[in-house]
């Protein structure tokens, strides 16, 4: 490498070589800038499971029997003082009766779909379940529906609002979403319905979308603006500061047209890319501009020369290391994580390379030398002479994160990241209050060869258990599941009054064997029970519990199952979207732990091929694990929960923070002087100042995250502006000692 370096930088003199170079740029930027149409903004929570996980692949055989249990939507429309009213209920069901007509509707469900059904000589009878035409028989018919279990589910608590579930076909593109989310509310303006609340994963994900996309735009252009002020502060010259700003920008360009070249979508993830690859790229312009303007040779060529000498190889192994740390993201088997290993990874070695290709184009001859003195001789001299009391503090903070640290928890609140004024958050919660959850519960119930088919007295028995255990210890107010086929037909068969809908005795229950096979054959059971009337479901909605609350009901019930359900009768397993992200985000949290760990693995190999010295690798890495101790510390005082977004900090965290170390041990291994404290304070006029300044505008570009109003973009610039930090003062602080 240093072969092809010499020969490279030796026709920097030529002038058609440097015009080549320009060219070149200017040509390969014009290119990657014409691919940015083809960008696109995607966030979908099945992406985020892991892809060789049982538990999905059982979810994948489920959804092929009864559909994907998030494609619907649930539109809330209220009306006071009661829905029952008859110009208001014969407005919503002509709304309905319309909605046939969108394009991707496969079915609606509401209070006006169901039937009252009763026994008559000619079979059972279906009479409607409201007169929304006759207010005479509506207010009879209110008290029947407000009274029965199944009935009740389309109404609210206090019957100001109703509901219609609207499923809709599994969408395989962003846009075939946004037009049937966009036909849905067009059609809601033309029939003059006003107060309407939207709830569903269309919702949730065009929010995210949305608000992933404003952050992207936001804060990429405010990295670069804050870049440039601090740039122009530190500098003082327009043409210093017009280095590191081009570099990073080009270095940006060249990686997000690639992205838009292979059309990958960015996901909530992915708005970490740009300023990782902006400052990232910026130290490495830095590094070279700090080391042109300390070399004193007179001549161009050999000052450039030179300068590129003593920072090449620190600025490669930084370079390797980073890279290396995402790309430790590829043992995640989640795309949108694997994502940023990969293109976070390729953009630091593509600034790398941009940064020595073409930065030396922008360098001028007449840069003044250093003007910035700092007292480097006396910070040094008071480091050793207060040695024990730093050693003493770092010790305690050390301590009082690991109590911090014992603190931590994994849970996710997926709408709290949403802004406490969002309507979208609003209106999740007004349903979870109204109508006692706005998220899908799926289990799935299995015959075993005891039992003939889901209708089996025996297997219903072992059934019912589960739903009372559901309703009264779990906490799912709303619930449908075979029982309810049986509870029905018991009903019918006794008059057709509501307190009959439960559960009936073995005698009865043989008797309504007729009642149930015609509910059977009119479809009433589709959505509880497949074709082969062996494998059944419960399907109901939870409130926004959290994950780990989530988790701990959905391993208590797994435990009642085991104790109390006969597994030669019945088998059930919790499965459906809500149970694979709960769980997804605690193993994914712990897998990016393991992450870190091969990361450190791989850096540690690269650093110790570099240095050749056991204690060179571990002085190298244990500063940097100190920042990492500290930030888990002040997350878990915070109270602010491990989940998929906040865990991907430390990765990115070290991956950055290893930079500084690398270089400033890579300008003390450069250093003659034989008193290790000469070699400090040689080290630190060498590479301290482009140390304090990389991390000054890495500080202020992710400290600029905190203004968002969405939790997970504020979480990942807070915590990763103090990781950033607390590795600079422990560079500055400690590394030093540490050499001594």
């Amino acid at each position: 490498m240093k072969k092809l370096a010499k020969q490279f930088y030796d026709n920097f003199n030529e002038k058609e070589f440097r015009f080549m170079l320009y060219a070149v740029w200017l040509i390969s930027i014009a290119f990657f800038i014409a691919q940015f149409p083809k960008l696109s903004v995607a966030f979908e929570f099945e992406k985020f499971f892991a892809d060789d996980n049982e538990d999905k692949i059982f979810f994948e055989k489920h959804v092929e029997k009864f559909g994907y249990d998030n494609d619907y939507l649930l539109v809330a429309i209220e009306h006071q003082p009661t829905v029952f009213d008859t110009n208001f209920l014969t407005k919503i069901e002509e709304w309905e009766n319309e909605l046939n007509t969108i394009s991707g509707l496969v079915s609606t469900q509401s209070v006006f779909d169901l039937k009252h059904l009763i026994k008559s000589p000619y079979g059972i009878t279906a009479i409607p379940l409201l007169h929304t035409q006759d207010s005479d028989k509506l207010s009879s018919d209110s008290s029947r529906i407000m009274r029965h279990p199944l009935y009740s589910n389309f109404i609210s608590k206090d019957a100001a609002s109703l509901i219609i579930q609207i499923n809709h076909k599994h969408f395989k593109s962003p846009q075939t979403e946004q037009d049937f989310f966009n036909s849905l509310k067009v059609s809601l303006k033309q029939s003059d319905i006003k107060d309407f609340r939207l709830v569903g994963k269309l919702v949730a994900q065009k929010s995210f979308i949305d608000h992933i996309r404003s952050d992207f735009s936001v804060f990429l252009g405010l990295g670069i603006a804050v870049t440039i002020i601090l740039l122009l502060f530190i500098f003082r010259s327009f043409n210093i500061m017009l280095l590191p700003l081009l570099m990073s920008i080009s270095s940006l360009i060249y990686l997000l047209g690639f992205m838009a070249m292979l059309k990958i979508e960015l996901s909530i993830l992915s708005v970490l890319i740009p300023p990782i690859i902006l400052f990232v790229s910026t130290s490495d312009a830095i590094h070279l501009v700090n080391a042109y303007r300390q070399n004193e040779e007179r001549n161009f060529l050999k000052r450039l020369k030179g300068a590129i000498k003593k920072v090449l190889s620190p600025t490669f192994l930084t370079s390797i290391t980073t890279a290396l740390g995402f790309f430790s993201l590829l043992i995640l088997p989640t795309q949108p994580i694997q994502e940023l290993g990969v293109f976070a990874g390729l953009g630091v070695l593509i600034a790398f390379f941009v940064n020595f290709l073409f930065g030396p184009l922008l360098i001028r001859r007449n840069y003044r030398s250093q003007s910035i003195k700092l007292p480097y001789k006396q910070w040094t001299v008071n480091l050793i002479k207060n040695r024990r009391a730093v050693f003493i503090v770092y010790f305690a903070l050390i301590i009082v994160s690991i109590f911090g640290l014992l603190q931590l928890k994994t849970d996710a609140y997926l709408l709290k990241d949403l802004p406490d004024d969002s309507q979208v958050r609003n209106d999740f919660e007004y349903l979870d209050k109204s109508f006692g959850g706005s998220k899908p519960w799926e289990m799935a119930v299995l015959t075993m060869e005891e039992s003939e088919d889901i209708f089996d007295f025996n297997f219903l028995k072992e059934a019912l258990k589960i739903e009372l255990y559901l309703k009264d210890s779990f906490g799912i107010e709303k619930l449908l599941s075979p029982l309810d086929i049986v509870k029905y037909a018991n009903q019918i068969d006794k008059g057709g009054a509501n307190q009959f809908y439960e559960f009936p005795n073995k005698e009865d229950f043989e008797l309504q064997k007729s009642i149930r096979n015609q509910l059977i054959n009119r479809g009433v059971a589709d959505g509880v029970m497949d074709s082969s009337r062996k494998y059944g479901r419960f399907a109901g909605f939870i409130p926004e519990w959290g994950s780990d609350d989530t988790q701990n009901r959905n391993q208590e019930l797994e435990s009642f199952i085991d104790n109390e359900i006969n597994e030669n009768i019945l088998k059930a397993q919790i499965t459906g979207t809500t149970f694979l992200i709960d769980k997804s985000n605690e193993s994914l949290s712990l897998e990016l732990l393991k992450g870190l760990i091969l990361a450190v693995f791989m850096i540690a190999i690269a650093l110790a091929i570099y240095f050749k010295s056991f204690k060179m690798l571990l002085i190298s890495l244990f500063p940097n694990f100190i920042p990492l101790l500290f930030t888990a510390g002040i997350m878990g005082f915070m109270g602010v929960p491990l989940k998929l977004t906040t865990a991907i900090i430390f990765v990115v965290a070290f991956g950055i923070a290893v930079d500084d170390t690398i270089h400033f041990l890579g300008a003390y291994k450069k250093q003659k002087a034989k008193s290790p404290i000469w070699r400090i304070i040689k080290t630190f006029k060498s590479a301290g100042l482009a140390i304090l300044i990389t991390s000054v505008l890495i500080v202020g570009g992710f400290i600029l995250f905190t203004l968002s109003s969405f939790a997970t973009t504020f979480y990942l610039g807070l915590f990763l502006s103090l990781a950033m930090l607390f590795a600079l003062l422990t560079d500055l602080i400690l590394l030093p000692l540490l050499l001594k």
